[in-house]
């Protein structure tokens, strides 16, 4: 018998992206993309994975604010 994985996350949703729209942002640096780390995925708590996943571009979560800025 084969074994399944040991961990696994299932969502759902809907996202109305047009054919190749995602690939584009990302190579444009629209998002902000951090390596997988399965502590952040499997072990911390729903609320503490953001802000881990930022930590892990330097960034400090709770510096940011909600606010946009006009210069």
């Amino acid at each position: 018998m084969r074994a399944g994985p040991r961990n696994m996350i299932v969502t759902l949703g809907y996202a109305g992206w047009d054919q190749g729209q995602l690939e584009h942002e990302v190579t444009e640096n629209t998002w902000l993309t951090v390596p997988a780390s399965e502590h952040i995925l499997f072990e911390l708590a729903p609320e503490d994975k953001l802000p881990a996943a930022m930590a892990l571009l330097g960034i400090d979560y709770a510096s940011l604010v909600e606010d946009a800025g006009h210069a």
